[in-house]
Order: structure tokens, then C-alpha cells, then sequence
């Protein structure tokens, strides 16, 4: 009875497993040739030489690699989208998460806040790229017209063409147009979380501040692993933003890996060395996704 009653469960097991590979099936088909079939043939090419045209694709070896190595644009662009990850990871979520406590606490206008708050999200990468060059723009621009009228006419700078100002500028632009996603996460973590929990802190005489680090950040944990993920990979990924404000400029001051990578590949016509890039930044992306998933998975099951 209890073999029959093992096999009966096995058939069902089986049928169950063999239903979720029906359903999975199209998913893992669209993934294997758009996703793992072009990872796999850039890893091939990055130890070919090739020139997009011609159908001859001679074996180079390390060739590719040793170039990259050795190309000081590629390390330049590696520091600055760095600079982007930081200020992405924490700045970016910082200004999310502050304005989404800032509209979970109010009553009215809260549906207003959170359609205006999550607007720029929404608006084409070229599109506001042009809004702020018209704005960093050093003559007529909004920002210095504005520093001129109430008198820091000092404070006016080239902001995209001064290497000193670049970088924190289109970092700048990064934030306003990405945390609006993050926002909207944070805001629906917060209603979340139920209200007992701030009464009874209350009613134990907990401040703002205790009722943030004990409840609040606790109960956002789950949501902030998702956001921060989501936040660094779209700041290491940066591309549009780069290319409509600076394109790179002023020297290599704003250039980044995908972008390098562009003018690398469609540009220089050196496909070989622009997949060896993207295979090293590929590669540098998923080791600082595991890390941070493990990060997050042990702070959870603590």
C-alpha cells in the first residue's frame, strides 16, 4: 500500500514538473537565443579579430583581452561608471526612499505626489537629455540664468564641459530620471508595513529616529534588496544618458564601458576588442550581483 500510494505521488510529481516545463518552455527558448546564444558567441568573438564586414574571422587568442588590459579609456570608464554605481546605489535610493516616507506620511495629494514623483521615469532617455542640455547649457541655460538672477552669478560654471563639473552633472540627471522606479517600490514597501507596530513603538516612548532603524528599515529590507539591485545595475549600465549629454566629453571625463564599447565595435570596427570589453564588464556585473544577492540572503535569514 504505501509503494502504490509513493508511486501515485511520483505520477503526480512528474505530471506537475512536466506541466511547469509546458508553461516554462517559450520563456526558456526566447532566453537561450536572444539571451545566452549572443553571450556565448560575443565570449567567441572576443578571441577573434574582426572587422564587421569582411567573412574572414582569424583566431587571435588573448590578443583582444591583452589590449583591453592594456587601453587606459577602458580603465578610465571603468572608474567613472563606478562613480555612477556609488552615487546610484546610495544617493539614488537615499532620495527614494526619503521621498517615499516623505508622501507615505501624508493624507491628501498622496495619488498627485505619486504620479509627478514617478513622471521623469517615463520620458525617453533622448528627451531628457535634450531638457538638460538646454538647461546646463553655459550661456542661456536655465541653471546659470537662474544663479545670475539671484546674484551666485559666481557659481556659474560650464557644467558639461568643465571636467571637474561633468560627471557630477550627468549623475545628476541619472538620479532625477531613475528614482522615481525606486520611489514607487519604497512607497508601496512603506503601506505596507503595518501601523501597529509604529503604535506600539509609541506607546514605548520610540522617536522618529528608533521607529525608522527598528521598524521601518527592517520591514523594508526585502524591497530595498530589490531596488538597490536594480539601481546599481541600471547606473553600471548607463548608455543614453552619456551619449545625447556628453558623449563621453570632455575628454574621457564621462565615459563609460557601454559606451566605449559602442564606438569601439561600430565605430573603430574592432569587434574583437569590443567584446572582450563587454565579456569583462558583463562578467564584473554578474560577480557584483552575486555578491550583493549573498549580502542580502544572509542579512534575511538573520
Amino acid at each position: 500500500m504505501a509503494s502504490l500510494t509513493a508511486r501515485v505521488r511520483d505520477r503526480r510529481t512528474l505530471r506537475r514538473n512536466l506541466m511547469a516545463l509546458t508553461f516554462l518552455a517559450p520563456a526558456i527558448v526566447l532566453i537561450g537565443v536572444f539571451t545566452i546564444t549572443p553571450f556565448v558567441n560575443a565570449i567567441t568573438l572576443s578571441f577573434q579579430s574582426w572587422d564587421g564586414i569582411s567573412l574572414d574571422t582569424p583566431w587571435v587568442g588573448l590578443q583582444n583581452y591583452e589590449f583591453v588590459f592594456k587601453d587606459d579609456e577602458f580603465w578610465a570608464s571603468m572608474k567613472n561608471v563606478a562613480v555612477f554605481g556609488v552615487v546610484g546605489f546610495f544617493l539614488g535610493n537615499a532620495v527614494s526612499l526619503g521621498m517615499a516616507i516623505a508622501v507615505n506620511r501624508i493624507r491628501r495629494l498622496r495619488t498627485f505626489f505619486r504620479t509627478v514623483f514617478y513622471l521623469p521615469g517615463i520620458l525617453s532617455v533622448v528627451v531628457v537629455g535634450v531638457i538638460f542640455l538646454f538647461m546646463f547649457e553655459p550661456r542661456t541655460g536655465v541653471l546659470n540664468r537662474l544663479l545670475d538672477t539671484v546674484g551666485l552669478e559666481s557659481l556659474q560654471q560650464n557644467w558639461l564641459g568643465d571636467p571637474t563639473f561633468a560627471l557630477p552633472s550627468v549623475a545628476a540627471v541619472f538620479i532625477w530620471f531613475h528614482w522615481g522606479f525606486g520611489f514607487l517600490l519604497f512607497l508601496a514597501g512603506l503601506q505596507d508595513i503595518p501601523e501597529e507596530l509604529y503604535e506600539a513603538a509609541e506607546l514605548d516612548g520610540a522617536r522618529a529616529w528608533a521607529k525608522f532603524r527598528y521598524i521601518t528599515w527592517p520591514q523594508l529590507a526585502p524591497v530595498t534588496t530589490i531596488v538597490s539591485l536594480l539601481t546599481l545595475l541600471a547606473a553600471l549600465q548607463i548608455f543614453g544618458t552619456v551619449q545625447v549629454l556628453t558623449n563621453g566629453g570632455p575628454g574621457s571625463h564621462t565615459l563609460v564601458p557601454t559606451l566605449l564599447i559602442y564606438e569601439e565595435a561600430f565605430t573603430n570596427n574592432r569587434y574583437g576588442s569590443a567584446a572582450a570589453m563587454s565579456v569583462l564588464f558583463g562578467g564584473a556585473l554578474v560577480v557584483l550581483s552575486f555578491i550583493q544577492l549573498t549580502i542580502a540572503r544572509r542579512r534575511a535569514d538573520k
